[in-house]
């Protein structure tokens, strides 16, 4: 009785603490993990917010890039690390995706990591170089239809979000594009300026930039409205292929085992800089717009989402290269 008695107290005791310890949360420097090279519209999203953050809670948000394996590398650091609320990940579409496409990974992306909250969405465009003679979606597919197998697309990695929106646009317009796969949005958009690829389909904030710069064409935004940061660009619902619909999402994540308590203070603290409209006019000025959900309705849109792309990868019968 004497040891069970024992057991017990220093059970509260450590529950006692881990409440203190979420309670004053955060006392130090917080990592936010980017799963993909700088530049990209990931990278812009966690940047904006990890600002935020800091200029909320006086304490550093510290954002480290860690490209590669189509977003797993930064998934696994995060899905493995202390789940004390001090690595976090910032999450997006590819989460949900490559629990599909990799059958052998050592984590679950989508269980061994939990959703804090989804803060904006984006719109994917499709952005091709200023060379390719077409200037709407429609001639594009023509001209894709004409030249099968010729139109290479770039993308993030295999399993990123412009990776499954460019199978998309394939099995939707039925053409054929040869796949160019890159660590990240950034560099795949660098080798589009530089006409090394042809297309990339990508959120809005990393293509919107470069409009004006006369070395891409935007043709459509993916989605049924259009984004404020592309006021003249049709929707794909407007250019007539509607089933060409895709939407990245961000949001911030910690290991599973993470307290309650951590989730529901960075939730707090990103709805705090949600009322603010300097930092929603950040947001939409990357050409994202703000949404708010809380780490309940942020694991359900999750669970909803890997549904959705598994059946995807099936039908397109997309592989791990």
């Amino acid at each position: 009785m004497y040891k069970l008695t024992q057991f017990l107290l220093a059970g509260l005791c450590l529950a006692g603490f881990s409440a203190h310890a979420a309670t004053d949360y955060p006392a130090r420097a917080v990592t936010v993990v980017v799963p993909y090279a700088p530049g990209g519209t990931t990278d812009i999203m966690a940047r904006i917010t990890a600002q935020a953050l800091m200029e909320s809670t006086g304490k550093s948000f510290v954002v480290e890039n860690k490209g590669g394996a189509s977003g797993t590398i930064a998934m696994s650091i995060v899905a493995t690390a202390k789940p004390d609320g001090y690595t976090l990940l910032s999450n997006e579409m590819t989460q949900t995706i490559v629990p599909s496409l990799f059958s052998s990974l050592a984590f679950d992306p989508v269980n061994d990591i939990k959703g804090v909250s989804i803060y904006a969405e984006a719109p994917y465009v499709l952005a091709i170089n200023a060379k390719l003679p077409v200037t709407t979606l429609s001639e594009f597919v023509d001209y894709a239809k004409a030249r099968p197998g010729d139109i290479n697309f770039a993308s993030g990695g295999v399993g990123s979000g412009p990776h499954m929106a460019g199978e998309l646009l394939k099995s939707v317009a039925g053409i054929d594009m040869t796949h160019i796969p890159y660590k990240g949005s950034g560099p795949a958009l660098n080798d589009l300026l530089s006409g090394q690829v042809d297309v990339l389909i990508t959120a809005a904030p990393t293509a919107a930039p470069y409009v004006n710069s006369g070395r891409i064409k935007v043709l459509a935004v993916a989605h049924d409205k259009r984004v404020s940061s592309l006021p003249d660009v049709p929707t794909s619902v407007e250019a007539g292929l509607p089933e060409f619909r895709v939407a990245n999402w961000f949001g911030l994540a910690v290991p599973k085992d993470t307290p309650e308590q951590v989730s529901t203070v960075l939730f707090e603290e990103i709805k705090k800089a949600l009322s603010k409209q300097a930092f929603r006019d950040k947001l939409v000025a990357a050409g994202a717009e703000p949404v708010t959900m809380s780490p309940e309705e942020t694991g359900q849109f999750i669970q909803s989402e890997a549904r959705k792309w598994s059946a995807l990868v099936k039908k397109a019968n997309i592989v791990n290269q």
